[in-house]
């Protein structure tokens, strides 16, 4: 199955802000508005996670994304409605990987519960959690591209090989930005494919390209993050040379 791990970014400092009912308010409403597109795509809502969910989609991995890019889509139209009343807006990640799970019950005679056991859960949830330092709405793994029918009715970019602190195997990870407001939108595409070869040079230690090729990338988009990060580790490894534990991978912490 497909797992998705939705989660409102900066929820902590936010309901600080609120009063025990507001915050009670603020994300049923939310949950409301972004819970359908779920259902609306074969999904299954498994989990509240406080400020968002996980969610199961047993079918195409093609519809899990659809759902992950309309409600990337939805956050626009919502922080639209916020700012006429005087809020401020707010933003999310998602981190969408597939991978074989066991969904059944837990618990004992008094509690029961419907639950997941997978590494895929945890796999997800840090997906969701790179999101922000990655500079993307959307991360999905190469298990999700792979299993894709239609990989080119959607919009996304090769990030290469992601080693994630306490993962021992590294993750090779997708930034989609179909659902992104329009000028992320046009500046990710338009710099796709030199920022996919600048990668390219980096995973074979070209790093004098790859310095150069991400540069240009960040001229005409200066808030590409994962631009930024790989740029300056590329000018780091080609001043000093690379560590004896580098193997072709960007770590993120």
């Amino acid at each position: 199955m497909s797992i998705l791990i939705f989660n409102i970014r900066g929820f902590y400092q936010l309901s600080k802000r609120l009063s025990p009912e507001e915050n009670f308010n603020f994300v049923n409403s939310f949950l409301k508005r972004f819970g359908p597109y779920v259902r609306n795509h074969q999904g299954l809502m498994n989990k509240y996670l406080g400020a968002g969910f996980m969610a199961l989609f047993p079918n195409q991995a093609d519809e899990a994304l659809r759902a992950c890019i309309e409600m990337r889509k939805e956050l626009d139209i919502y922080n639209s409605h916020r700012a006429k009343v005087g809020y401020k807006p707010v933003d999310f990640g998602i981190g969408l990987h597939k991978g074989p799970l066991r969904l059944g019950i837990i618990g004992e005679e008094q509690r029961l519960e419907g639950n997941v056991i997978s590494d895929g859960v945890n796999l997800a949830t840090m997906l969701e959690k790179m999101t922000e330092p990655l500079g993307a709405s959307i991360l999905i793994t190469d298990y999700v591209v792979q299993s894709l029918e239609q990989p080119d009715g959607f919009l996304y970019r090769n990030l290469g090989l992601i080693q994630v602190e306490g993962v021992k195997e590294p993750l090779h990870l997708f930034d989609v930005y179909q659902g992104d407001p329009d000028t992320i939108r046009t500046l990710k595409d338009k710099t796709k494919a030199l920022f996919e070869q600048a990668v390219t040079y980096y995973q074979v230690g070209r790093f004098y390209d790859a310095r150069e090729a991400f540069l240009m990338v960040i001229k005409q988009n200066r808030q590409d993050k994962a631009a930024q990060l790989y740029f300056y580790i590329c000018d780091e490894y080609f001043q000093n040379g690379t560590t004896a534990e580098w193997n072709g991978t960007l770590s993120v912490s």
